[in-house]
């Protein structure tokens, strides 16, 4: 067990998250909080915040989208050690606590632990079946390229599929461009996660030039919709912007390579070069890539919901699983689905105690959903 080589990177964001479920919308309304928004606020918004809800009762939980998707891919993975992470946090109680529990999942942390900041954290408002984040991000919005260092990249080097998250590369592009360019050295695949629509109104550019050089893209409509708009595409068809990012192939970060997506190591991303996911909730998901046109996949429904918070990461944990494990490109999406439908029946993004389905025991749930 031990000597098995990770076989995915995530570069994100580390918070610590304090699940908070509300018994009405009053907090909401108070704060002009909307049901399922996000947004990032300064540390006297957050304390205001936190002092509002002390009443309530709250669990806490490693959180922040690219850690919740690897705690989740090592749930369905079932091998410890499969994934690999990094980023920023403080030099606290709570950044030691967040790095044992990301231990305990089977995640290996490569934490920058920074010495005069605290440990980035979020509440999570859970109303009815909504939820709305609110994330101060302290030490998790510092990760310099010195940060990255020399056993970093030797570790990185070592997987096969590398997972960015916008949230990350909105404050550390550096690193980012110097891990694309690292990937396509080595011939790993890289997955993009758009995150949020409101990145895009300051790094519209930044962010369109970095879909051009990866493998997978993945998020929401209304990612897919400020996606569009900052390429200067006027049409709100989610289903043809799909398609048409599918269409603009790969394109090198560096001179060093002429990446084409046919040499990398994942056998089926080599095969259908640039994959786009678009999520919808409860609607099917969107999938195209350069092979195949679009298609839809419905998703499963839950027994009932708790919270939320969890699960377009719990979807990109089993979407990734799939494309490393070679299942088909149906097939991974149907592997998303599954679990982001078990991770919403927990509070936060947290794995459940039991053991996740196999591919042809979701396959069979699809089958008779339908």
């Amino acid at each position: 067990m031990e000597n098995i080589l990770p076989s995915i990177a995530a570069f994100g964001n580390p918070l610590w998250d304090v699940c908070i479920t509300l018994p009405d919308n009053s907090v909401l309304s108070q704060f002009g909080l909307a049901d399922d928004s996000s947004k990032e606020v300064t540390a006297a918004e957050y304390e205001s915040l936190l002092k509002a809800v002390q009443r309530y009762p709250k669990e806490g939980c490693p959180g922040g989208a690219a850690l919740n998707t690897l705690r989740v891919f090592q749930w369905l993975m079932k091998i410890p050690k499969s994934s690999l992470f990094l980023g920023g946090v403080g030099k606290d109680i709570i950044g030691e606590q967040l790095a044992h529990l990301v231990d305990n999942a089977g995640v290996s942390g490569r934490f920058k632990i920074h010495e005069n900041l605290l440990t980035g954290s979020a509440i999570c408002l859970i109303h009815g079946a909504s939820r709305t984040l609110l994330a101060h991000l302290g030490a998790a919005e510092v990760y310099h390229l010195q940060d990255f260092t020399e056993e970093d990249r030797n570790n990185v080097k070592k997987v096969n599929l590398v997972y960015i998250e916008n949230f990350f590369f909105s404050h550390s592009p550096s690193v980012v461009w110097d891990v694309v360019k690292l990937c396509e050295t080595h011939h790993i695949a890289i997955a993009f996660n758009l995150s949020g629509s409101y990145l895009f109104e300051k790094n519209g550019a930044d962010i369109v030039s970095l879909v051009k050089c990866v493998n997978v893209v993945i998020g929401n409509e209304s990612e897919y919709l400020a996606l569009a708009k900052s390429i200067g595409w006027n049409h709100n068809d989610v289903v043809g912007i799909a398609s048409k990012i599918a269409n603009i192939g790969i394109q090198p970060a560096s001179s060093l390579s002429s990446s084409d997506g046919k040499a990398i190591r994942v056998e089926n991303l080599a095969k259908w070069k640039k994959v786009v996911a678009i999520t919808r909730g409860q609607k099917p998901v969107i999938c195209a890539n350069q092979e195949n046109p679009e298609f839809e996949t419905p998703v499963l429904q839950p027994r009932f919901v708790k919270d939320t918070t969890g699960a377009g990461d719990a979807f990109v944990a089993g979407f990734l699983l799939g494309i490393l494990q070679n299942f088909t490109l149906q097939e991974c999406i149907q592997y998303g689905c599954y679990a982001s439908k078990e991770i919403i029946q927990q509070i936060g993004c947290s794995p459940p105690n039991y053991n996740p389905l196999g591919i042809e025991e979701v396959k069979m749930a699809f089958a008779s959903s339908t």
